[in-house]
């Protein structure tokens, strides 16, 4: 989710960013970013400099997602703003609202987020959810994912009430090789997603198994688990047109 295209490793095996911003992805003076700071600025690719810290950043479908939003809402989005919050080669359980723990600091800082965002006026209208692929490295942490996502999503709405919150959820195509793991467990984790988006209201899943082919690897950069910048373009429309056709009579 953090957004991971155009980056490769250089002639040092340092992975970087090639610096190319499709034309998709442009900045736009109506789209905007809540800052690592809380401020409101033009969104600019990597969307999420600064928010998944200690990583290279790159392209990812946020700003594709509010031009696509835009174009096809007949004006009724008006200005977009985007507040990243992604954090690469996490488990859902570093998200989990945890008051006991001081150190689990994930889920207040994403809640404090949110509601920061909204001081100007604005509103959240939705959350746009990708991750579990560390979760889905080894079977222990993949079979404890359904509860766990249910937990989070059950303790974001109770946190921000009144507010509506859509989800979409979009469903991992693979899992993180990076990962410590023993033996893999994707197909738990996706079944779990199917199972959530079953099970609680206002959730739109979207399968990204399908921008891609695990086999051959076409859409993933060179690792063969992150999306590539078409890839990333692919899903931030078709994540627009989801949010449209669900939800787009709340514009």
């Amino acid at each position: 989710m953090a957004g991971r295209g155009g980056i490769e490793k250089d002639h040092t095996g340092q992975r970087v960013w090639d610096g190319y911003i499709p034309p998709e992805a442009q900045s736009d003076p109506t789209i905007l970013r809540f800052s690592p700071e809380g401020q409101w600025e033009i969104a600019l690719e990597p969307v999420h400099d600064g928010i998944d810290i200690n990583k290279t950043v790159g392209v990812g479908s946020a700003i594709v997602f509010a031009r696509q939003l835009q174009a096809k809402s007949e004006s009724k989005a008006g200005v977009v703003g985007l507040v990243p919050c992604a954090r690469g080669g996490t488990l859902i359980e570093e998200w989990i609202k945890n008051p006991s723990n001081p150190k689990a600091t994930f889920y207040q800082n994403f809640i404090e987020r949110i509601k920061a965002s909204e001081k100007d006026g604005g509103v959240v209208r939705a959350l746009i959810w990708l991750q579990g692929e560390s979760d889905a490295a080894a079977s222990d942490t993949a079979h404890r994912y359904k509860d766990n996502l249910k937990k989070f999503f059950m303790d974001i709405r109770n946190d921000i009430k009144p507010r509506f919150l859509p989800i979409i959820l979009v469903k991992i195509a693979v899992y993180d090789t990076y990962m410590k793991h023993d033996t893999h467990d994707l197909p738990a984790v996706r079944a779990a997603e199917d199972a959530v988006q079953k099970e609680l209201p206002d959730i739109v899943t979207i399968d990204s198994i399908n921008l891609v082919n695990t086999i051959t690897h076409e859409g993933f950069n060179q690792d063969h688990i992150h999306f590539n910048t078409k890839t990333q373009i692919a899903l931030g429309k078709w994540l627009a047109d989801t949010y449209l056709s669900h939800y787009g009579h709340f514009l």
